[in-house]
């Protein structure tokens, strides 16, 4: 700590010295670290690469060298056997010797015959016969269903592999063959041996000079041991030395281990026995399973490291030339920055913390002088914002008295508004706070509202609306005025209009909601319409059943007053019958007037019956195919309820007429156990949005069906017609 203290106080150009000198050879050093570590990975990367290549190809090499020469002799003793039976074949034609005694010659002479220990020499016929075998038992039989039997049958010439198992052994031996076919006799001459005797059928010769000329750098080499440790291939040791037997305990440890590992790579200790220097080498080795063999190939440590002592002697004098220049350098320039600012410390000691208007001489134009005209604009800010600070801050407690009026304006009108108002998160719908009204109206206390949400207390009743309501309100969708159905905590059912946006809330999105009960309007709007709807059918019944009688009765009279003036030959007869007809014709829109009162309640089928006599009307009057579709009885006993539905039916068609030029109209009305279904459809120009629209027909419809208590979907789209559905529950 002491330290550290003492450093602080140093002058800067100790500070400079130290902290450059610190930082450079940090930066040195481990820039040597890293470099030395990428170069000498790279170095070990490259000759670990270098080396795997070599012993690989060296491995693919002998593989292919050997399989070659294993070939080649296989096919050489085939060839020279084929002769043989040539021989014997050409004797048999010179009448020298029968077929059997020729056959029996040149068997007795292929038997005598051994490939490496136990390979063997046999001949197989074409229909997969043992013509010749050295086991008597197998001479003679037929082995056509063995797999290689077939293929020597199938191709009589070349070379195949196979594995075979002897009787007593455990499991089969891989073995291969070459074989030559003769003709005259229909032998096929197979020279065969075991795969793990192929080692005494290879000619080393053949790749060890290709092995010996590898070079990896100075001294390094490739190399051949067997899996016993003796010598194959090796440019230094004796051919067949057995390095187990060696006195150097180090020299059989490191084989032991690439006798026991088979693959990989080892760093090993060596003494050349040349120079007698014992130095560290790295070998990359690979197993030849074939043959037992393990190749590898080695190089020198010390020789491939020997770039990494030249770099390091670069680098070390590079520090030491660096660190006299930083010296140097640091000193001279924090001369250049020191003297400047102990003339600017002075400077600023004439400042008062508390006088803004204090300003600095500007001497240069470099980073010093840059320095005093930030400090002359700084204390110029400073003068600026103090200015106005104060005035903001004057401002500011205006703005708050303002504030807090405006919050205790809206909290007494939040409590004190008739109508229910509620504020809800808008991740959950968790209550955050109700009004008064809210809870007058779902009859609730506070404490058990706040913290639940809005479908706990089933805001809004119908699960549908509920549906609509979520995906609105969370794409930050307004509602407006819309009908919902809610529960109050004692089961009453009532009627109410929500209107509802999102709002922040402590940086929070929120819904803010406004709901009007309607419950009382709407069952005196019911009230008002059924005295309205009574009011109509009384006037309908009395033009049906009052003055439709008074007319028919004066038009019975005038008709007997018209027969009477024509027997006469009365020349008023004429201005009678104009009379008549008047009179008919006041009958005719009297009964019009009182079917269109009450359309439902005067005709003696209800409300099937006044459908079908409205769709036939359409037909005559709009000369538009009107079609009318009810496959059973439709029982509905309330005629209010009736007359609603044919108004509704009744202004879809006129709608359809008037604004969509439809040609074609279909009404559809059938019923279930629990609801009845009407549906008209036209093919007419259709709506583009039945939410824009500003005719009374759509709302009086809608207005029909919600005093009956039935649900309405009206649907449109442009150039295919309007579809209207009801729903009512009987």
């Amino acid at each position: 700590m002491l330290s550290l203290t003492k450093f602080k106080d140093c002058p800067i150009r100790y500070k400079l010295l130290t902290s450059y000198s610190m930082v450079f050879f940090l930066v040195i050093t481990s820039g040597s670290y890293v470099i030395n570590s990428f170069v000498r990975l790279a170095i070990e990367a490259n000759i670990e690469s270098e080396l795997k290549n070599a012993t690989y190809t060296i491995s693919d090499m002998v593989k292919t060298s050997a399989s070659v020469s294993i070939k080649n002799y296989f096919r050489a003793a085939a060839e020279k056997n084929k002769e043989i039976l040539d021989y014997f074949h050409q004797r048999y034609l010179k009448g020298e010797l029968t077929l059997e005694q020729a056959q029996k010659q040149a068997a007795d002479i292929l038997l005598n015959q051994k490939i490496g220990k136990s390979g063997y020499i046999f001949c197989a016929t074409s229909d997969g016969f043992a013509a010749v075998h050295p086991d008597k038992e197998v001479e003679g039989k037929n082995f056509s269903t063995m797999p290689f039997v077939k293929e020597i049958v199938a191709r009589k010439e070349g070379y195949i592999k196979y594995n075979w198992k002897n009787p007593g052994e455990e499991k089969a031996r891989p073995k291969a063959l070459y074989m030559s076919y003769f003709a005259p006799w229909d032998w096929t001459i197979c020279v065969s041996s075991y795969q793990e005797e192929f080692i005494e059928l290879v000619n080393v010769d053949d790749f060890k000079e290709s092995i010996l000329s590898l070079k990896f750098g100075k001294s390094g080499y490739s190399f051949v041991f067997d899996t016993n440790g003796r010598v194959v291939i090796h440019p230094r040791e004796e051919v067949g030395r057995n390095f187990f037997g060696v006195e150097d305990k180090k020299s059989r440890q490191f084989i032991q281990e690439m006798m026991e590992k088979k693959d990989g790579k080892i760093i090993y200790a060596w003494k050349n026995p040349a120079t007698g220097v014992l130095s560290n080498k790295l070998v990359i080795y690979k197993f030849i399973p074939e043959f037992n063999w393990i190749v590898g190939s080695s190089g020198c440590l010390e020789e491939i490291y020997e770039p990494l002592y030249t770099v390091r002697n670069i680098i070390i004098l590079t520090v030491i030339v660096s660190l006299v220049l930083v010296t140097f350098l640091t000193f001279w320039f924090s001369s250049l920055i020191t003297n400047p600012l102990s003339e600017l410390m002075k400077q600023l000691d004439m400042g008062n913390e508390q006088n803004f208007k204090v300003r600095m001489k500007v001497r240069s134009k470099d980073e010093i002088g840059q320095l005093a005209r930030y400090f002359n604009n700084f204390m110029k800010k400073l003068e600026r914002y103090s200015n106005n600070v104060q005035k903001e801050v004057m401002v500011r407690k205006k703005k708050e008295k303002d504030l807090r009026f405006s919050e205790e304006m809206f909290s007494k009108a939040f409590r004190s508004s008739p109508n229910g108002i509620f504020i809800a998160a808008l991740k959950d719908f968790r209550f955050i706070n109700v009004n008064d009204g809210f809870l007058r109206y779902f009859s609730y206390r506070r404490d058990e509202i706040i913290g639940k949400t809005l479908f706990d207390l089933k805001l809004p009743l119908n699960k549908s609306f509920q549906i609509e309501l979520t995906e609105k309100l969370k794409n930050h969708e307004g509602l407006h005025n819309q009908a919902i159905e809610y529960r109050t905590k004692f089961g009453e059912v009532r009627h109410g209009i929500i209107s509802a946006e999102i709002v922040k809330l402590w940086d929070e999105p929120a819904i803010f909601a406004t709901i009007e009960d309607i419950t009382d309007r709407k069952q005196l709007e019911r009230e008002v319409m059924e005295i309205s709807e009574t009011e109509r059918q009384e006037i309908g019944q009395n033009l049906h059943d009052d003055i439709c009688p008074h007319l028919i009765g004066t038009e019975v009279l005038s008709k007997i007053l018209l027969t009477r003036m024509r027997k006469k030959g009365s020349e008023d007869a004429a201005s009678l019958e104009k009379i008549r007809n008047l009179i008919v014709e006041a009958i005719a829109k009297t009964r019009s007037l009182a079917r269109g009162l009450c359309p439902v309640h005067l005709t003696d089928n209800g409300l099937v019956s006044s459908l079908y006599e409205l769709t036939q009307n359409i037909n005559e009057i709009y000369s538009v195919t009107c079609v009318f579709n009810c496959n059973s009885p439709v029982p509905v006993h309330d005629n209010m309820v009736a007359t609603h539905l044919f108004y509704i039916a009744q202004e879809s068609i006129q709608n359809a007429i008037k604004h969509g030029s439809a040609e074609k109209i279909s009404i559809d009305l059938k019923p279930d156990d629990k609801n009845i279904y009407l549906n008209i459809h036209d093919n007419g120009s259709g709506i583009e949005d039945t939410t824009l629209t500003k005719g009374m027909g759509l709302k009086i419809m809608k207005y029909r069906a919600d005093m009956i208590g039935a649900s309405i979907e009206i649907k449109s789209h442009p150039d295919n017609g309007t579809h209207v559905a009801v729903s009512l529950v009987q």
